[in-house]
C-alpha cells in the first residue's frame, strides 16, 4: 500500500517535471543510423532477467555495449563483452529511484541509444532511462511510458517475453 502510494507520488512528480516542457524532436532515422554508444538497463526480477540477457547477444555488432544491471546479475558479466555497470542496494533511494551519484556516474558517458528492458513497468528504470544523456530512449509502451521514453514498442496482452525482447532488439536494425 505504501509502495503504490510513493509510485503515485513519483508518477505525479515525473508528470509534472517531464510532461510539462515539450520533449526534443528526434528524427529517429537518423539517429539510429548514427548511433554506435548503446546502454541497456537490464530488468531487475530475475525471470526477465534471464530472457533479456540471452537477447543481448542479437545486438547488431556495430554497438558498443554498456549493460547495467543488479550486483546479483554480476556473475554473467565476466565475459567482457559489455561495459558492466553495478546497480547495487547503495544506489537505490528509499523512495526506489536511483541515487543522484549513480546517475552522475552514468551520465559521464553519452549514449546515443537507451534501451530499458523491464517488461513490466519498473519504475527505477524507466526513471534512470530517462535521467540518462541519450537522444533515444526505448522502452515498452505501457502506462505513463510517454514521461520516460520517446520510442516505445507496442506488444500485444498475449505477447510472451522472449516475443517482446525480440521485437526490441529488432528495432535497432530497421532504420
Amino acid at each position: 500500500m505504501l509502495m503504490k502510494a510513493i509510485k503515485l507520488i513519483l508518477l505525479t512528480y515525473a508528470k509534472f517535471r517531464y510532461g510539462i516542457r515539450g520533449g526534443k524532436i528526434v528524427n529517429f532515422t537518423q539517429a539510429f543510423q548514427r548511433a554506435r554508444y548503446i546502454v541497456v538497463i537490464m530488468p531487475r526480477k530475475k525471470e526477465q532477467f534471464l530472457i533479456a540477457y540471452e537477447m543481448l547477444k542479437n545486438i547488431p555488432g556495430k554497438f558498443n555495449i554498456t549493460v547495467i544491471a543488479m550486483a546479483e546479475y554480476r556473475d554473467y558479466f565476466t565475459v567482457k563483452k559489455y561495459r558492466y555497470v553495478e546497480v547495487g542496494e547503495d544506489d537505490i533511494s528509499i523512495f526506489g529511484l536511483p541515487k543522484k551519484n549513480f546517475i552522475k556516474k552514468i551520465a559521464l558517458f553519452r549514449y546515443d541509444i537507451a534501451i530499458d528492458m523491464s517488461f513490466d513497468f519498473d519504475i527505477f528504470n524507466a526513471w534512470l532511462c530517462q535521467k540518462i544523456n541519450s537522444g533515444i530512449k526505448i522502452g515498452f509502451k505501457k502506462e505513463n511510458a510517454d514521461l520516460f521514453y520517446n520510442f516505445q514498442l507496442a506488444i500485444g496482452e498475449e505477447t510472451d517475453m522472449k516475443s517482446a525482447y525480440i521485437g526490441m532488439i529488432g528495432s535497432l536494425s530497421i532504420f
